[in-house]
């Protein structure tokens, strides 16, 4: 039987490995198809409030650009624990998303004595959505006509003005620590389990933080008196409102909303997730909506929201350091 020629063994084994190689990149081709199932966006809020409301806004085309319904699924209370430990414990498959706010990723973690979840360990960043920039609010009747106002009086006088917050810990609590700190003042807190914004209304708790996206039409409606935003630059919702920055340079208090993944989500899963969003964040329409929230968006590289991450998660550790605060639990 005559020998096959070398060149065309070379060829047939050739053929055998290319074969070889292509059933064994089934498997990974099968996975290629991701997105093939619906994909859960974690919102650790009830619905109705700014972090869900964006969500759902971002969502919707998000789905469309996937070709995957993305479905919201709200675990609120705790101060967002709830839904940070659900989204922490999920698959990192690609089929999950968590919404989330710096109070969770970068405040929390700083506060509670102890969490079940770890902002570095168990999350990996993909966006930054949008600031959400505080303004600080006084009722109609209250004496003070401007912060520089406020803060002459708060130095005239030590603990003699009062402040309503979301609670310990919350980022209205610590946006103003971080002022009176700069300020060389001190004011009281007076914690609430909720918003403190009907007392503030109606006189009974003189001043509070409060986002931009419930301050803003309650200040239009004369219902309050905004005296400064936590910005670095006014709101342009705002403009005759001067940012705190002006009269304490350096401050900035802004809040930020952003979508994370579980920590074991593939790089490329991520990688597309972050390019989908952005673009999304880049369309007029979707920004037109955010800044009717009184939101500024952002829509920043993986790197980028990592580095803004780590940088509020230690400014707000010295803060709560630095005025004790601290959450047993």
């Amino acid at each position: 039987m005559p020998h096959a020629h070398p060149s065309s063994r070379r060829t047939f084994i050739g053929r055998l490995g290319a074969a070889a190689l292509a059933s064994a990149a089934t498997p990974l081709f099968a996975q290629g198809k991701w997105p093939d199932k619906p994909i859960k966006l974690v919102v650790p809020f009830a619905a109705g409030v700014s972090p869900d409301v964006v969500a759902r806004i971002i969502s919707e085309p998000l789905g469309r650009a996937l070709g995957q319904p993305i479905v919201i699924d709200n675990r609120a209370g705790a101060a967002g624990i709830i839904g940070a430990e659900a989204a922490a414990r999920s698959p990192g498959d690609g089929y999950t998303l968590f919404m989330t706010v710096n109070s969770i990723m970068a405040i929390n973690p700083n506060v509670y004595t102890s969490l079940p979840y770890d902002t570095f360990r168990d999350f990996a960043p993909v966006t930054q959505i949008a600031f959400v920039p505080y303004v600080l609010v006084t009722g109609p009747n209250q004496p003070d006509k401007s912060l520089k106002d406020l803060l002459a009086r708060a130095r005239a006088k030590a603990e003699s003005i009062e402040y309503g917050s979301l609670g310990v810990g919350s980022g209205p609590h610590v946006v103003m620590e971080m002022m009176n700190n700069m300020a060389g003042v001190h004011m009281v807190h007076v914690p609430y389990k909720g918003s403190p914004i009907a007392d503030v209304m109606a006189g009974q708790v003189p001043l509070a933080f409060e986002p931009a996206t419930t301050a803003i039409p309650l200040i239009k409606g004369g219902k309050l008196r905004a005296l400064a935003v936590t910005s670095r630059k006014r709101n342009p919702s705002l403009p005759d409102v001067p940012a705190v920055d002006e009269l304490l340079p350096g401050y900035d208090g802004d809040g930020w909303q952003g979508f994370y993944v579980p920590a074991a989500t593939p790089k490329d899963i991520v990688a597309r997730f972050n390019t989908e969003v952005v673009k999304i964040l880049g369309q007029q329409d979707v920004r037109n909506k955010l800044a009717e929230l009184g939101l500024q968006p952002v829509g920043n590289s993986v790197e980028e929201f990592a580095k803004v991450t780590r940088g509020d998660f230690d400014k707000w550790g010295k803060i709560a350091r630095a005025n004790k605060i601290r959450i047993d639990s």
